[in-house]
């Protein structure tokens, strides 16, 4: 979902503005919620012309639009379920969260960010869908999977997912002599960037690195090198060997001088598809969708590269932004609810009618396989780029998500804020700082393989 159309990325800021509330809530839930005693199970052998019933559905813009397209092909399997899509906005989260607090005023199905549900799956207030969609495990990609399970029950179910790579403007390569073929690590584009700049006469930068910003970027990288904020025991891990590779790697990039500083989802973020001032966007799949919508005059002038590794022969893959289906468990109509979902999420047909209409790049792997994945995209230029961001996917390590994850994210948001603001010297500094930090404002353990452990002094 690109991030006009569903705000997949959340901004900083509006991640801060709701911790306080959501905290509050969260801590209700806690004291109210346990989990159902029993995963819910589909009847035996019941037609899908015997599931009747009216749903209802909270989804955001781009999502809901998805939805709602899909109605008449699910319609034709399930004629006697009425199906109502709401179209909201993505704090229809923290809606959410208050309808699940009081125990009435939920939807039947909603759609979450993948990096919130963890906040969400620990209350015990959603359905526990083990029984009907664990047969999938193997049919999803697995680092979206990990995160819908709470205390081995299934919770969510992927939806969306963002694997990330190199779009990039191919008369400016053409123009500078640059082939984006030989760009195959972060140095590597580093200097290709350089060169676009030099021989631009300073015209045209590589990419946006705001420093107000470096989260984002921090995370795709920190994913792609194997590292955790958190480890798989949700202590605190992200002061490690493999965070200062990537702090080395944004200093390197910062101090290249091939990056521009204006803040991302903007207007000057957008305009600059339309100009030469950028030459290349490391984004995920989703952002395709944004070119369109904002640059549709450019169609043919783009292509893709995969993502560079941190190291010669390193990975070249790696993810930002996604998106889940939960059911809350208040839900009366288990079964026109699950068949919805099933038939949205679990299906080639439907996934593939997604992706084609708004660019929703499944997380469901038999899609992979259906012809529209070979197909050639005029809009780059006859490239087969929904194979390119297929590519290692199975690959891409999860990272784990806890309950408080956004504040996590926003803490570390700040901190490599302050770094660059400081100059970006000793990041092992930063790094041990906000070990303490989350530590203490999150009342997490840290992990056994911190730095503060396993170095000495």
């Amino acid at each position: 979902m690109n991030k006009s159309g569903s705000d997949k990325v959340i901004f900083f800021t509006a991640v801060c503005g709701r911790i306080v509330v959501a905290a509050a809530v969260w801590l209700a839930l806690c004291a109210n919620g346990a989990a159902a005693d029993e995963p819910f199970k589909m009847p035996a052998n019941k037609s899908p012309q015997k599931i009747r019933g009216e749903i209802n559905v909270w989804a955001w813009t781009i999502a809901a639009g998805s939805l709602q397209k899909l109605l008449p092909l699910f319609n034709e399997k399930y004629p006697n379920i009425k199906v109502n899509i709401s179209k909201t906005g993505w704090q229809v989260q923290q809606r959410l969260l208050l309808s699940l607090s009081a125990g009435v005023g939920a939807p039947d199905i909603t759609q979450l960010l993948g990096m919130e549900t963890q906040r969400y799956t620990f209350t015990g207030e959603l359905m526990d869908l083990t029984g009907v969609a664990g047969q999938y495990e193997k049919d999803f990609v697995p680092s979206t999977w990990q995160n819908c399970l709470y205390n081995g029950k299934l919770c969510a179910i992927p939806w969306d997912f963002g694997p990330c790579a190199v779009f990039y403007k191919r008369h400016i390569f053409k123009l500078y002599g640059i082939d984006p073929n030989k760009i195959e690590t972060w140095d590597d584009y580093i200097a290709a960037g350089k060169v676009i700049f030099e021989k631009s006469n300073g015209k045209t930068k590589m990419f946006h690195l705001p420093t107000g910003m470096l989260f984002e970027v921090y995370l795709i990288l920190i994913q792609q090198n194997g590292g955790q904020l958190f480890d798989d025991q949700g202590r605190i891990a992200v002061n490690s060997d493999k965070s200062l590779q990537v702090m080395a790697l944004l200093k390197r990039m910062l101090d290249s001088g091939v990056t521009v500083n204006d803040p991302l989802y903007t207007h000057a973020h957008y305009a600059s598809l339309r100009s030469d001032s950028v030459a290349t966007y490391p984004m995920a799949a989703w952002w395709g969708g944004t070119i369109k919508d904002y640059a549709p005059e450019t169609k043919g002038d783009w292509g893709i590269f995969r993502l560079p590794a941190l190291e010669p022969g390193g990975l070249r893959a790696s993810s930002s932004g996604g998106s889940v289906l939960v059911i809350p468990d208040q839900c009366k109509n288990k079964e026109a609810v699950w068949a919805f979902v099933d038939f949205a999420l679990c299906n080639t047909r439907a996934q593939i009618e997604q992706y084609k209409n708004f660019d929703l790049f499944p997380t469901w792997l038999p899609a992979y396989k259906d012809p529209f994945f070979d197909e050639p995209d005029p809009f780059y230029g006859g490239q087969k780029v929904r194979l390119l961001f297929a590519q290692d996917i199975e690959k891409i390590p999860p990272l784990n998500r806890t309950k408080d994850w956004p504040e996590g994210q926003a803490y570390l948001a700040q901190s490599l804020t302050g770094w660059a603001s400081r100059g970006m010297g000793e990041p092992e500094k930063m790094l041990a700082e906000l070990e303490k930090k989350l530590c203490r404002r999150l009342s997490r353990e840290i992990a056994p393989t911190s730095l503060k452990f396993t170095r000495k002094n």
